[in-house]
């Protein structure tokens, strides 16, 4: 990989298509954000110039190529913390004409990023028998979106997880957790404070939830999400 040094210039630039995926536009002082939380995380140049070649807004896409390169830095790309810095400084950044971020709706669930402060809710909000198994997505649909939803900020938020229902039960049902895992999203408990993973039963099953592709999968669920218009009145 080359070792050559990235401008703060360039990255910030790429970084800027890359974390808002093309929707809008950052400010200046947006991408020297996106800048310092990719060398603060210790991406090294190598990677760090792959961003700026790839000069894409497909996260999942660049993601796939520098695994193809070093699976550890793609990893990094697609980590948790990381992410949940780059939502920091899209949520900060001054955007042309006072506008919010359209990436917002981008941004994973937070169930995803950090942990939300405060005691979570475990009580199912749907009930789930233990002993049958959890044959089909549709099963895990109502339960996901309930689960998602608790940790929205606005009703904007709560309407994007549930476009995305469908989607994320797919995704969850497909990655190869344990039936106990899926029954748990499948009861769709209001957690509302820290987050999914801590309640996954086994430590694959928190694996799979923190592995690059899972996570870009919850990112790509509500990125490509459509709410429901409401009804003119």
């Amino acid at each position: 990989m080359s070792t050559v040094k990235v401008t703060d210039v360039t990255l910030g630039e790429a970084l800027d298509k890359l974390a808002l995926q093309g929707t809008e536009s950052s400010s200046k002082d947006g991408e020297v954000c996106l800048t310092r939380a990719a060398r603060k995380a210790g991406m090294p140049e190598g990677a760090l110039d792959h961003i700026v070649k790839a000069d894409s807004d497909d996260m999942g896409a660049v993601i796939d190529g520098l695994n193809k390169v070093s699976e550890d830095d793609a990893a990094l790309l697609a980590s948790r913390s990381l992410r949940e810095d780059f939502d920091a400084c899209i949520d900060k950044a001054a955007l042309p004409n006072g506008r919010s971020p359209k990436a917002q709706s981008y941004a994973p669930p937070k169930a995803a990023a950090k942990p939300v402060a405060g005691k979570p809710n475990l009580k199912p909000a749907y009930p789930v028998r233990a002993d049958q198994p959890v044959n089909s997505p549709i099963e895990l649909t109502k339960g996901l979106v309930s689960m998602f939803s608790s940790y929205a900020r606005d009703e904007g938020q709560k309407k994007t997880y549930a476009a995305a229902g469908q989607c994320l039960s797919n995704l969850a049902h497909n990655a190869g957790f344990s039936q106990e895992a899926l029954h748990f999203f499948a009861g769709g408990a209001r957690l509302g404070a820290g987050s999914v993973v801590e309640h996954l039963p086994s430590d694959n099953d928190k694996a799979i939830w923190r592995s690059p592709r899972f996570t870009q999968g919850l990112a790509d669920c509500t990125t490509n999400a459509t709410p429901t218009p409401m009804p003119d009145s």
